[in-house]
């Protein structure tokens, strides 16, 4: 699930935050920020009317429905991150990219996304905390009857009303928190740098 996000997330907000950093008219700027605003609104908020569009499309109760919801909600962070290091990079080099017959789509994947491996890092890792932790979201969208469990959802679904499945609970528990904490200290020192990074100029 995290790398389904991640991937259509990182794919979607790269071309869309250089759009946006690189564009003097002020329609872009507007667009930041809606964008922005949209990380002061909870995902346990829009859920409901969520939960009628997938029903609308025939989503509901899939893994694609649930990665496309996840992947909108990480959206507006990622695109702020992405615009405030973008604009850090000097335009020079789109102009160098340009001269040698370079179109925006090509400057954008050969030469930008490259420097921004350090910001990747940091939105991939914190991403995959806010995706594998979410319980409300995977518990609404899947439902109970799918067979379609995410790991704090199979935590919830080994615990009875009356009777708790143990010998399930834990190696869940442990499943949960032990990856992130070891992707955590490997790259923690990727997401101060890209944190660093993106905070001089936004």
């Amino acid at each position: 699930l995290v790398i389904c996000v991640n991937i259509v997330s990182i794919g979607v907000c790269a071309p869309a935050a250089y759009v946006i950093a690189r564009s003097p008219r002020p329609v872009f700027g507007a667009a930041l920020l809606f964008f922005i605003s949209g990380m002061f609104i909870p995902t346990q908020v829009i859920l409901v009317p969520v939960i009628f569009v997938l029903r609308a499309l025939g989503l509901m109760s899939t893994f694609p429905g649930l990665v496309l919801f996840m992947a909108s909600a990480t959206v507006p962070f990622t695109i702020f991150v992405f615009t405030g290091f973008i604009r850090m990079l000097p335009a020079s080099l789109d102009e160098a990219a340009a001269i040698d017959g370079a179109g925006p789509y090509r400057t954008l994947w050969t030469i930008i996304l490259p420097l921004m491996k350090p910001i990747v890092a940091t939105v991939f890792i914190l991403n995959t905390l806010s995706v594998w932790n979410d319980f409300a979201s995977p518990q609404l969208i899947l439902g109970p009857g799918s067979g379609l469990y995410t790991v704090t959802t199979g935590v919830y679904a080994s615990v009875g009303e009356y009777s708790a499945d143990y010998t399930q609970v834990f190696p869940t528990l442990l499943l949960a928190v032990l990856p992130i904490l070891v992707i955590f200290v490997l790259t923690q020192r990727w997401v101060m740098s890209g944190l660093a990074a993106g905070a001089v100029k936004g």
